[in-house]
């Protein structure tokens, strides 16, 4: 019995041993990945080149904390991530905020400044520094070497928006992500960039739509000159492009960007605004003098207090501008996410003539299989297109930043006994909720509807009754459309089996984050409903994550 385990054994591992060798013996051919067929990470566009963090999101929220703490003795780093323009105002900023804080330290005398007042701006610095660590901190797949000398000849022509990898010391962020740019350079060269030659320098990294032979992969489509009807082969990179280009034509609006200006101003102004309600005597403000109004405003007793006047208006400037630079990423990520839809919006006029027409797009029908293959792929290209991993991080920080405010604000009015507006850092806390409560609100709302545009299967349903209607007309044609009518549905099932619904990206999509925010805020928002309406209020938690 022994014996003939330990033959077995043997000639267990003689055959493990064998079959890597065997299999080096084997004769082999020159094989290549057939162009003409796709894959479910294809459709789903995961197939597509995407930006992914270099270290987990923990340790990059650490060294922006640490670099934003001893934000001098990074500034190689900050230099190379922004430039040297945006690294100066970023170091004054954070003087000014050491120079508050270091008056704040000397002042002795008693004064109706707060704390929160004076260091309220570092957190938000630190919130700043680890969103921009977040983005910049990322890595992302090389294209193939085989065409690398074309796209490089043409996202040189706008080197002074973004250099090549060899060059750029930001060759780390997201190679599609225009995001800062819209900071830190003119809209004139980024629209530069946007031309035909540098749309294939931006689609220059996906390695299936540049197959062996693209001559195959063509749909025939209706154009229109004027009001001239033409038939032209176009690939999906074109048709892309013109759908890009027609979204660049677009005028971005500037609303949320107003909105964002207002609330920067308006925190600013919130502690004078509270000093000026909470005087002894309010009938007497009407009596004081625009000298004595300002310095009650500004928290000194009297106009000889140049200490705390100086440190209230440096904290005042470091606040506002800090403020304004995030809300002014949050109405940049509203304006990626409106792009987002306007991607959704044309995609589904291509197989409509009447609106293809209207939004000037290529119009072609999904009558042939090689047709719907394209439709699947243009489809899952452009649902990829713009920032990607930058707005989530935006979106994400602002979402847990509106998580902590809530749970703040919950907190106090279960255990804190004065009113809730006698604190001046509730007033703020009030405006931080409801501007972020808005812009949460739009990111909601945009990427519902753009997901509904990419899920809706009616397009796919309208195409079917086309072929139904097709086959009455052409009998003989009846075997080929009834093959392509089998496709359509597998395609509508395919679509409804991989598409989900609309979420928030990101951190918050963190299993343990998530959790844990689920619970604190719940719990606190039941708490405080059940305490004001003198009831207990039972919220349930799911148990997955959906």
């Amino acid at each position: 019995m022994g014996s003939f385990s330990r033959d077995s054994n043997v000639a267990a591992q003689c055959q493990v041993g064998s079959f890597p060798k065997g299999l080096r013996n084997k004769p082999k051919k020159t094989g290549h990945v057939k162009p003409d067929l796709i894959d479910v990470d294809l459709v789903r566009g995961s197939a597509f080149a995407k930006a992914k963090p270099e270290s987990p999101w923990t340790s990059l929220t650490r060294k922006g904390i640490v670099r934003v703490v001893f934000f001098p003795f990074f500034y190689r780093w900050w230099i190379q991530v922004t430039s040297r323009a945006i690294f100066l105002l970023l170091l004054g900023l954070y003087l000014l905020q050491v120079s508050a804080a270091v008056l704040y330290a000397l002042v002795s005398q008693p004064h109706g400044i707060p704390a929160t007042e004076v260091f309220g701006a570092s957190w938000l610095m630190l919130l700043l520094g680890t969103v921009h660590c977040q983005i910049v901190s990322t890595r992302t797949p090389k294209p193939p070497s085989s065409s690398g000398g074309k796209r490089r000849s043409s996202s040189s022509r706008c080197s002074s928006l973004r250099a090549g990898p060899s060059e750029c010391p930001r060759h780390e962020s997201e190679t599609e992500d225009v995001l800062w740019e819209d900071f830190l350079h003119c809209a004139e060269c980024r629209s530069s960039c946007t031309s035909e030659t540098g749309l294939w320098t931006r689609l220059g990294h996906v390695p299936w739509l540049h197959s062996s032979n693209p001559g195959l992969e063509r749909v025939s489509a209706i154009v229109w000159e004027g009001n001239e009807c033409k038939k032209a082969d176009m690939s999906v990179l074109e048709i892309s492009g013109m759908i890009m280009n027609k979204v660049n034509l677009y005028p971005p609006g500037i609303g949320y960007q107003v909105f964002g200006n207002l609330v920067a101003v308006t925190l600013g102004l919130t502690p004078f605004a509270y000093r000026l309600s909470q005087y002894r005597d309010l009938d007497q403000l009407m009596t004081l003098s625009a000298n004595e109004l300002l310095s009650v405003a500004l928290g000194g007793v009297s106009g000889s207090d140049a200490m705390v006047i100086a440190m209230v208006m440096l904290s005042f400037l470091v606040r506002v501008c800090l403020i304004w630079l995030f809300f002014f990423l949050l109405s940049v990520a509203e304006r990626t996410y409106k792009q987002r839809l306007l991607f959704a919006k044309l995609f589904g006029h291509l197989t409509s003539a009447r609106r293809a027409r209207k939004s000037e797009v290529p119009h072609f029908r999904l009558k042939k299989v090689q047709n719907i293959k394209m439709w699947l792929s243009l489809r899952s290209y452009l649902k990829r297109r713009g920032p990607q991993r930058s707005v989530d991080v935006i979106v994400s920080s602002a979402f847990l930043l509106t998580l902590s405010v809530i749970f703040i604000c919950c907190a106090q009015l279960l255990h804190v006994h004065e009113p809730f507006l006698e604190c001046h850092y509730n007033w703020e806390l009030v405006i931080w909720c409801c501007s972020l409560s808005l812009f949460l609100l739009r990111f909601v709302t945009l990427g519902s509807e753009t997901s509904k545009k990419y899920s809706n299967t009616s397009i796919l349903l309208t195409e079917q009754i086309n072929l139904y209607l097709k086959m009455e007309k052409k009998p003989n044609k009846k075997e080929e459309l009834t093959l392509v009518n089998n496709v359509l549905k597998l395609a509508t099932k395919l679509l409804k089996e991989l598409d989900a619904p609309f979420r928030l990206y990101g951190l918050t999509m963190n299993p343990l984050l998530y959790n844990i925010t689920q619970v604190v805020i719940l719990s606190a928002v039941s708490g405080v409903i059940s305490d004001l309406l003198g009831f207990n209020l039972k919220v349930r938690r799911p148990s997955t994550l959906s």
